[in-house]
């Protein structure tokens, strides 16, 4: 059973999405033009990087890597796998009917199509 080079996977994962989180949110309109609104974007990107690896890293540990080694132990590791698990948790995530589930499906479909394609770096 081979299990990829998960290590450098998981953090290139985190670090993609969180760019694209971080690109989006800044043209969304939240470019700051002070001084006050620099030091208040540069709080609130050190309490996102904490909440959004806090979370993320509980994810994968709960979900992500029992779901990879099941993956890797019982079918050929191809992307139609992760992209059913991904869903399957995102829709889950969905039906809570909480305002940010749709941004955590988003975040974690997102994070283990990255992942699946750095893990063997073959499509």
């Amino acid at each position: 059973m081979d299990l990829g080079h998960w290590d450098r996977a998981i953090i290139k994962s985190l670090s993609w999405v969180a760019l694209g989180i971080i690109f989006v949110t800044l043209l969304s309109g939240s470019i700051p033009t002070t001084a006050n609104d620099l030091s208040g974007l540069i709080i609130s990107f050190l309490l996102f990087f904490g909440v959004y690896l806090l979370i993320s890293i509980v994810g994968w540990l709960l979900i992500g890597f029992p779901t990879h080694w099941l993956i890797c132990k019982f079918t050929d590791a191809s992307y139609k796998f992760y992209f059913a698990v991904s869903i399957f948790v995102g829709l889950t995530l969905y039906s809570l009917n909480n305002q940010d589930s749709l941004l955590f499906a988003l975040t974690a479909f997102s994070q283990a199509m990255i992942f699946r394609f750095y893990v063997y770096k073959k499509i």
